[in-house]
């Protein structure tokens, strides 16, 4: 069976069975630059497992459900979910299984290795689609290794490659996936090089950092970067980041730590080093025949090249086409991380003070001319917190479908949904107010002389407390607004809602879900031993995000409902 061959012995005739991207390497390797070992598991192999699970008619199922054009971004996510689970709970073929085990094991036995795709057209001269399919770092052992084959085979069909079907030419019967198992290159310096810059001919582009490249290449790590003049390679610009971070390789993982002191006062380059990573660019440009945007490691004193692919233009999305805004949500565990303390201890204070600072103007007392500048500065306001909903609220809900991506992968359930049981009861603030609103309620129903005095506009004579309840929570729900409502802009109006709950039976209380103690405590047993603080950490994450999802809204509109007074 030809599912693995050794990446030295592709060619540019192998492209349909290893993909672009392995043998790109195995070009580069032959030409005399550095590449770290590696093995190329074909399609093959892909075609065996899909065919022998009958996933084809998976695939078909989930795409058929309706137009693909009429589906919501959610639903886009949640076939690709489906896909990746029906992949991954499907067994590899016995005799597949044998032939991959013996090649990975004679070739890494005691390696760690990077797990990662090479699809037919990947990485092809016309377009580059370089961060849509899966790639797992410092992975150790071949079960291990042959458990993440069949993650990335999955990739192919996951909602960031669905987005793009046209332009990968997806079919159900025509397209495969290669894998590349590779050596993992613990560099101390690496970074990604553009021999041509995609936006200026004239120049050269250089991005680097400490540790490993993949920090660099999903947003995790702020890169020194460098622009110099392709004539005479002169530097022309040097910007530094803020703070000098690393990415390195811990157990099953890669984790994020800061750069050590000595290495965080100095760039990951200098000057030889920056003209020899720019040096091997240029020779890959001449062995390609068209520019390359090369990612590159330093171990020791050699330079590794991990992959080469064309340079693409810098071009704008066509109008309408909102599918990059999409792909920018996928960020990685660490990227998250950092969002969530912006959000939660900066973000999210600021604007409930806001909110709090505008109910607090009395409107009534300001000129015509005072009223006109108040106006405009609450619009202002609410524009301003739009953005920011937008380009960070929205983006951290991301850590819902990253822990569910995680838990399906560990777990392998038949409810791809499951990981749902793990957030719920997460303190959602929406929860709180309704819970509020119906113990406000509840003391109407069960208090018929206080619900009349209610009825009549004399709360207070009948009080009992009440109205301390109520004004509590108009202290904490009532500025807010829902679509183009104040709900609760008035006290008035609250008591007609909770008059209006008190006349319907009190609800029943909510159905069992499954069991998240066992459920959570099932995750964690799965989860390697080493990984478990990182696991809980992203669990952590995913009820913030999940929370958030539901109260940004509630958030947002306490400066709507200041918009609407």
């Amino acid at each position: 069976m030809d599912a693995i061959v050794a990446l030295e012995r592709l060619t540019e005739a192998d492209r349909e069975r290893a993909g672009d991207k392995a043998c790109r390497l195995a070009r580069i390797a032959a030409s005399g630059f550095e590449v770290a070992p590696a093995l190329c598991v074909t399609t093959t192999a892909y075609r065996a497992f899909v065919d022998a699970n009958h996933l084809r008619d998976v695939i078909r199922m989930e795409l058929a459900r309706k137009p693909f054009e009429d589906m919501r971004w959610e639903e886009i996510w949640d076939a690709g979910l489906r896909i990746r689970g029906r992949f991954l709970r499907s067994p590899l073929p016995a005799v597949l299984r044998e032939v991959l085990a013996d090649a990975v094991e004679e070739r890494f036995r005691g390696v760690t290795v990077v797990v990662r795709s090479s699809a037919p057209g990947e990485d092809g001269r016309g377009a580059s689609f370089a961060g849509l399919h899966d790639s797992f770092v410092n992975v150790q052992g071949t079960e291990e290794i042959l458990r993440h084959i069949p993650m990335v085979w999955a990739s192919l069909w996951s909602d960031r490659g669905l987005l793009y079907r046209r332009e990968l030419a997806l079919d159900v019967d025509a397209s495969s996936m290669a894998v590349i198992v590779q050596a993992l290159v613990r560099g101390e310096r690496s970074g990604v090089a553009f021999s041509r810059h995609p936006s200026e001919p004239d120049q050269s582009a250089v991005e680097a950092a400490y540790g490993l490249n993949q920090g660099l290449v999903d947003g995790t790590i702020e890169p020194d970067r460098w622009v110099v003049d392709r004539a005479s390679g002169r530097v022309l610009e040097h910007r530094p980041p803020p703070e000098r971070r690393s990415l390195v390789a811990a157990s099953g993982s890669a984790a994020l730590i800061e750069a050590a002191p000595e290495n965080g006062q100095e760039p990951p380059l200098d000057t030889r080093e920056l003209a020899r990573v720019l040096e091997a660019a240029r020779r890959l440009e001449t062995l390609f025949e068209s520019p390359q945007d090369v990612e590159w490691t330093i171990a020791g004193d050699c330079l590794v090249i991990l992959q080469a692919r064309p340079v693409t233009a810098a071009t704008h999305a066509e109008d309408g086409d909102q599918r990059p805004w999409y792909l920018s949500l996928h960020r990685s565990f660490d990227s998250l991380l950092q969002l969530r303390r912006s959000v939660e201890e900066e973000r999210l204070p600021a604007l409930d003070a806001e909110a709090r600072a505008l109910a607090g103007v009395a409107l009534e007392s300001l000129s015509d001319v005072e009223l006109g500048d108040e106006i405009d500065r609450r619009v202002a306001a609410h524009e301003r917190w739009v953005d920011i909903y937008w380009s960070e609220f929205i983006p951290l809900a991301h850590g819902i479908r990253m822990f569910g991506q995680v838990y399906n992968d560990v777990v392998r359930p038949a409810d791809p949904y499951q990981f749902m049981d793990l957030l719920v009861d997460s303190g959602l603030l929406s929860v709180r107010r309704n819970q509020r609103l119906e113990t406000l309620a509840a003391r109407l129903r069960s208090e018929p002389g206080l619900a009349a005095a209610v009825r009549a506009g004399g709360v207070e004579a009948a009080d009992h407390g009440f109205t301390a309840e109520l004004q509590a929570f108009l202290d904490e729900f009532g500025t807010m607004a829902f679509g183009d409502a104040q709900c609760f802009a008035e006290r008035g109006r609250l008591l007609r809602l909770l008059l209006e709950l008190a006349s319907r039976p009190a609800p029943a209380g909510r159905p069992a879900g499954g069991d998240r103690t066992g459920l959570t405590a099932a995750f964690f047993d799965r989860v390697n031993p080493d990984e478990r603080a990182r696991a809980r950490e992203l669990l952590d994450l995913a009820r913030s995000s999940y929370r958030l999802r539901d109260d940004d809204n509630l958030h947002l509109g306490a400066i709507t409902a200041q918009v609407l007074r």
